[in-house]
């Protein structure tokens, strides 16, 4: 399965909808093509997606959505509870809708020779049982087209109206393959018992560092332990059959002896807060890279040099490591990220004012004789640096401030 194009109507928060097309928008040329994904004919997909803006602008919470797309296309519960919870007490809620709002999920994928879209309405109600508010799927639809020479245009893939189209399903909790399904889990679980449909891997680094990912790695690569800090020779974890705790053994190159930590979250006193970042992210990486995933990722170059970052970038862009034509989605702040990526149709600005926009780097650019870096970091493309007045605003906040600390101390002085 390739995920196409995930958009998402009637979000309170955003302009518009959401709309998240990982299909290139402008002319493949012959040099560029493998470095892409290739879905049929003449059609290719990015291998990374860039969301890129201001603090606050939304980044994190357009990813958000996406891994809660993700869960929903994987028939996992649309319920799930986060090792983060942003949101105050229990009541987590993703998608910032009030009960009784309606949300409508269509999600295009292409699977073998046909090409699908999954249609999921989604309300929130209050849950009898536990009187908390919970998601629920209201209706869905699956329906199916086979890749034929009609399809000449990316408008024709997201057509699933004319005589082409088969309806595949229709949910109905009434009928007997639904009954066991819960109210917040897709239909798509069905497809996927029989063995019509095949899942996507992904991977959801959303809660950032993931100890939990951690507890699995076993082993790590020596050339991943040396690349992330070259004083180290050995990292190993190690389940305690006894305790059921994760320990772990680290050797410094210089030392005679191996240290043992009893616990992960012991790591943090040990390892800089990259070294223990960039374990669970690169060892993620390789896994879905090895199966041709998705893997999401909030500000990518947190804790990180921008080599680093760069590099993780660069295995999915590689057609020689990414084999298996995995997609790596990420949100960052660092503009300098965004000169390494060929196509401006990878990349997407985001923005606020009242609610939140998004727009492909491909429309808004306006010159292309200055890096991209740089038109960020001077402000040249709206909304992606702090405006002047706000910026001068606060210069005049801190010398008032410091006008006013300084008469405070003569006055105490006398």
């Amino acid at each position: 399965m390739q995920i196409i194009r995930v958009k998402v109507d009637g979000l309170p928060l955003f302009d518009d909808s959401l709309d998240i097309n990982f299909l290139t928008e402008s002319r493949v040329t012959v040099d560029e093509k493998h470095e892409l994904i290739r879905l049929f004919n003449n059609f290719y997909v990015n291998r990374t997606l860039t969301f890129t803006g201001l603090n606050a602008s939304g980044k994190t919470q357009i990813l958000n959505i996406l891994a809660f797309s993700l869960k929903l296309l994987q028939a996992e519960s649309i319920n799930y509870k986060p090792a983060i919870n942003i949101t105050p007490g229990n009541d987590y809620n993703v998608l910032n809708i009030d009960v009784t709002d309606e949300i409508t999920f269509s999600i295009y994928f292409h699977h073998g020779d046909s090409l699908y879209k999954l249609e999921t309405v989604i309300t929130r109600e209050v849950d009898s049982g536990t009187n908390e508010n919970r998601y629920k799927i209201i209706s869905e639809n699956l329906k199916r087209k086979t890749i034929t020479t009609k399809i000449r245009s990316k408008k024709d893939i997201f057509t699933f109206n004319d005589d082409t189209t088969i309806e595949v399903d229709v949910r109905d909790n009434n009928k007997e393959r639904f009954l066991a399904l819960n109210s917040d889990v897709s239909m798509i679980q069905v497809y996927y018992k029989q063995k019509k449909i095949s899942k996507i891997f992904y991977s959801d680094l959303l809660s950032y560092t993931n100890f939990n990912l951690l507890s699995g790695l076993g082993k790590v690569p020596k050339e991943l332990v040396e690349f992330l800090d070259p004083s180290i020779e050995k990292v190993e974890f190690k389940k305690n059959n006894s305790s059921k705790a994760i320990n772990v053994s680290i050797k410094f190159k210089h030392s005679h002896r191996d240290l043992y930590l009893d616990s992960i979250a012991e790591l943090n006193t040990v390892l800089s807060s990259g070294t223990v970042k960039g374990l669970g992210l690169f060892m993620n990486a390789m896994l879905t890279l090895s199966k041709g995933g998705i893997m999401i990722v909030d500000e990518l170059e947190n804790h990180f040099n921008r080599e680093i970052a760069s590099t993780l970038i660069r295995w999915f862009l590689d057609r020689k490591v990414n084999i298996n034509n995995a997609v790596l989605v990420y949100s960052t702040h660092y503009a300098e990220l965004l000169d390494i990526l060929e196509r401006n149709d990878s990349i997407y600005v985001v923005s606020k004012s009242s609610h939140i926009s998004i727009e492909r780097f491909s429309k808004v650019l306006k010159r292309n004789d200055i890096r991209r870096s740089v038109q960020f970091i001077n402000g040249l493309l709206s909304s992606t640096a702090p405006s002047y007045s706000s910026e001068n605003n606060l210069r005049k906040f801190f010398i008032a401030k410091q006008k006013e600390n300084l008469a405070e101390t003569e006055e105490n002085a006398e």
